[in-house]
């Protein structure tokens, strides 16, 4: 079933991209060009950044016919990225493919926003985005209420891996430890007795190597790899709960650019987004467990398997964590209600009652 999803959502997107080349009706030198910025947290050279950033810049050019120009930068290049917030709500840049966990102080929900939920039972492309949908009128009003406009989910990222320098076999070896996190990952790591460290990715690799965090969650093998975090990694220590299957980056835009632009183009935009949502579930699903068998055969690096006693403990400490958000914002109220209703309509029975759906 979850193929033959994926491959009506593969059809709708292209048959999205025909009727939008077909529709450039406009005559040569009358038709405005639209040139946008377009910022990331992802580092260019990294699989999140050239197969989610450069293909969909590539989309919407072709899509639009060139109407529409979006100038990619990565990580830190024009401004750090905790300031891209107010530089998109500000209109330094028009566009941005942005993790919302950087700006958990403008409201809580934010920290919730693209399913990065400690303990979360969902597994897979369908269900990440059948709740990622539902939820996305929530994330959307909690950035209008800060003068920004919010296009939705941008693309799908596998489950994320701890790695580790030092052993951790258990949940009491977590007491103690400081590990980079970011998002509600900080405050779930709290909870597990360690103390969170926030380092941007160019930050990482020199953390790790250094001893200034001990360990650290960011991305998943592939994306680990790429930016040589094997390197300076001895464990890696599974399963990694802080966050499974979820969106990297959500796709937010400067209300007034939004504006200007004419509906073929905004949908354009929307267009462009699908397919790499499309694209990347596969690229990096595959390409994940190809980089997951080279990481198995360094044999400088043990995999440990965490009890399966800490493991249950840590799933309820991860849900007692979202309970909490209940009280932090009426948004994130919302957003875990509206949250375990999809959990309960999903098969995740259990851990929706734990979130109070039903009572």
């Amino acid at each position: 079933m979850k193929k033959k999803v994926g491959g009506l959502l593969f059809l709708v997107v292209m048959l999205f991209l025909s009727a939008c080349q077909s529709s450039q009706t406009i005559p040569e030198g009358e038709a405005r060009v639209y040139k946008w910025r377009m910022v990331t947290h992802q580092i260019p050279g990294t699989a999140r950044y050239e197969g989610t950033v450069v293909p969909f810049v590539k989309a919407v050019d072709e899509i639009t016919g060139g109407r529409l120009v979006i100038e990619p930068f990565g990580a830190n290049v024009l401004f750090p990225n905790d300031e891209t917030f107010d530089m998109v709500k500000n209109g330094v840049v028009e566009l941005a493919a942005i993790y919302t966990g950087f700006w958990t102080g403008k409201d809580p929900v934010f920290a919730l926003g693209g399913g990065t939920i400690p303990g979360d039972p969902i597994a897979s492309f369908d269900e990440h985005f059948y709740r990622s949908d539902r939820l996305q009128p929530i994330i959307d009003q909690a950035y209008e209420k800060h003068g920004i406009k919010n296009l939705g989910a941008f693309d799908y990222a596998p489950e994320e891996i701890l790695i580790s320098k030092v052993p951790i076999r258990s949940l009491e070896d977590f007491k103690g430890k400081n590990i980079r996190a970011a998002g509600v990952a900080s405050l779930y790591y709290g909870k597990l007795g360690a103390s969170a460290i926030s380092l941007s990715a160019p930050e990482i690799y020199t953390g790790l190597q250094l001893g200034t965090v001990d360990a650290a969650e960011f991305n998943d093998y592939l994306v680990n790899g790429e930016m040589g975090l094997d390197e300076v990694t001895k464990y890696v220590v599974d399963p990694a709960l802080h966050v499974g299957p979820s969106t990297d980056k959500e796709l937010i835009v400067n209300p007034k650019a939004w504006d200007e632009l004419p509906d073929d183009l905004k949908a354009a935009l929307y267009v462009a987004r699908d397919k790499v949502r499309y694209e990347s579930a596969i690229a990096y699903g595959v390409e994940s467990r190809k980089a997951m068998k080279e990481w198995e055969e360094n044999s400088d690096i043990e995999f440990i398997q965490l009890p399966e006693e800490d493991v249950e403990e840590m799933r309820r400490l991860g849900f007692e964590l979202l309970n909490d958000y209940k009280e932090k914002s009426d948004l994130s109220r919302e957003y875990v209600e509206e949250y375990a209703e999809v959990l309960a309509e999903l098969g995740y029975t259990e851990e929706a009652k734990i979130l109070g759906y039903g009572e």
